[in-house]
């Protein structure tokens, strides 16, 4: 199998390194990833400037390439220009920080996956939520990521679509027996801002003070599993509902 790899915290991030532990045995792996964090880009493309690439060797990953655009344009150019093999499968991650419900919207971790899908190629999606106090354990992550990876690559969804997968914090005792497959919650992301300072020139500033887990949901959704300390696994759309 071809696997093509990205992220969008960035070339050097943890997450990233953990999700290559994860599929590395799948075959052959191919990393391109933003040169820098790219967290909430959603599906951003480079449109009116140069993409610039550099292609590196890394201790980990071997060849691989950095680009100065988002997860999107990766998978984008990755596929057309930059990967000469035709690709199995995209997958994204492991994202630091938990990608569920409207999340899917603004993460620029699930864009690559849906650019994937997009482009007629099996995508998973995969994230770590974070909760204050509790330290990610990246090595467990991606031993248990590497099972559902291995499951999801030879599944296939009802319809145009791909998968999103999402690890609460800290992991249950026993990962797989917490495994939920459930739909996209629903609930609003808060939004709560904390003005910096005093205006200087007529300009305010102001920075994102929501907190993650003030949402209420209702039934079971991939939120609410990971809230209550299960893994969730959802299959999401392209177009509209399956």
């Amino acid at each position: 199998m071809n696997v093509l790899m990205t992220n969008d915290d960035g070339f050097g991030a943890p997450g990233l390194a953990a999700l290559f532990a994860a599929v590395r045995q799948l075959g052959t792996v191919h990393v391109v990833a933003p040169m820098a964090e790219q967290s909430g880009c959603s599906h951003r493309l480079t449109l009116r400037r140069g993409l610039a690439v550099h292609r590196r060797h890394h201790e980990l990953y071997g060849s691989c390439f950095v680009l100065d655009g988002t997860p999107a344009d990766c998978v984008r150019l990755a596929l057309a220009e930059l990967i000469a093999e035709p690709i199995d499968l995209v997958v994204a991650g492991i994202n630091l920080g938990a990608n569920a419900g409207v999340d899917t919207y603004y993460s620029g971790t699930i864009a690559a996956a849906r650019e994937g899908a997009i482009q007629g190629v099996h995508s998973i999606s995969v994230s770590q939520a974070v909760r204050n106090g509790v330290e990610t354990n990246w090595e467990a992550t991606s031993k248990v990521a590497a099972t559902l990876i291995r499951q999801l690559a030879d599944e296939p969804l009802p319809g145009p679509g791909f998968w999103s997968v999402n690890f609460p914090a800290p992991l249950p005792a026993e990962p797989l027996r917490a495994v939920h497959r459930v739909p996209l919650a629903q609930a609003k992301m808060p939004a709560t801002f904390d003005r910096l300072g005093h205006p200087s020139d007529g300009v305010l500033e102001f920075v994102s003070g929501a907190y993650y887990w003030d949402r209420a949901v209702d039934g079971a959704c991939d939120y609410g599993v990971i809230r209550d300390g299960g893994i969730a696994v959802t299959a999401i759309p392209l177009f509209g509902k399956f």
